[in-house]
């Protein structure tokens, strides 16, 4: 049986697998999702958070769990924590597939691999903010947006402030892309988060042709069924 680590991206939670875990159950997976520090159950834990933490804070789990022959499923931000995850114990690594999420070139901060209008944004609120969020009207537009009405302010209000040190902490790597573990880049079509133009060139980065799907960039909420049904394709 395959061990799936499903890792959320920046604002999210463990919950937001809570569509594609039955299905991936039901395909004979074993899937594990987590919530990293600050965020879902351990919401109150911000404090001093950085890509680092949350880079320890997997690699301590899977060494607790002795986790071994696993699919890392990183969406959004944790394509950043799966390739460096990858890069330290590449024998507990069977896969890497990216959900909607960036890819590092090397040494990166997260900031570096974002929409530009992001990274403007984001630079702006450095040295007068240590948190980003918004409101629910102002996060309506990238997330969740295959979602409506009321289906879809259910899931808005789930999101938690993210800590902006981890936007900014740059991860060095020493041979990350080029690594012998296998790859999947799944991209949305339908992304205002990280538009299909950037996802295209984090396949690139990989060295794969990235699996499309019609949705957006929260498609594990809106398209369980496809994602779970290429998930399980890759082991």
């Amino acid at each position: 049986m395959k061990t799936y680590l499903l890792i959320h991206g920046a604002l999210r939670g463990a919950w937001l697998w809570e569509r594609v875990m039955p299905l991936l159950q039901k395909g004979g997976a074993n899937p594990i999702a987590l919530d990293l520090p600050g965020h879902g159950t351990r919401a109150g834990e911000r404090r001093g958070v950085t890509m680092s933490t949350y880079i320890a804070d997997v690699i301590d789990f899977i060494r607790r769990e002795n986790l071994r022959e696993l699919v890392l499923v990183g969406h959004s931000m944790s394509g950043i924590i799966i390739s460096k995850i990858a890069e330290e114990m590449p024998a507990r690594v069977k896969h890497l597939a990216y959900l909607a999420a960036v890819v590092p070139p090397g040494s990166s901060a997260l900031i570096d691999l974002l929409p530009k209008e992001r990274q403007e944004t984001l630079r702006k609120q450095q040295g007068t903010a240590t948190e980003v969020f918004g409101t629910i009207e102002s996060l309506r537009p990238g997330y969740f947006t295959d979602l409506e009405g009321e289906e879809q302010e259910r899931y808005l209000r789930r999101l938690t402030p993210e800590p902006l040190a981890a936007f900014f902490d740059r991860i060095t790597f020493n041979t990350f892309p080029d690594t012998a573990v296998p790859r999947t880049y799944i991209m949305g079509m339908r992304d205002k988060a990280l538009p299909p133009a950037l996802t295209a060139g984090f396949a690139g980065t990989l060295r794969v042709d990235p699996v499309r799907i019609e949705a957006g960039h929260d498609m594990m909420v809106s398209r369980p069924g496809e994602v779970a049904e290429v998930l399980l394709s890759v082991a």
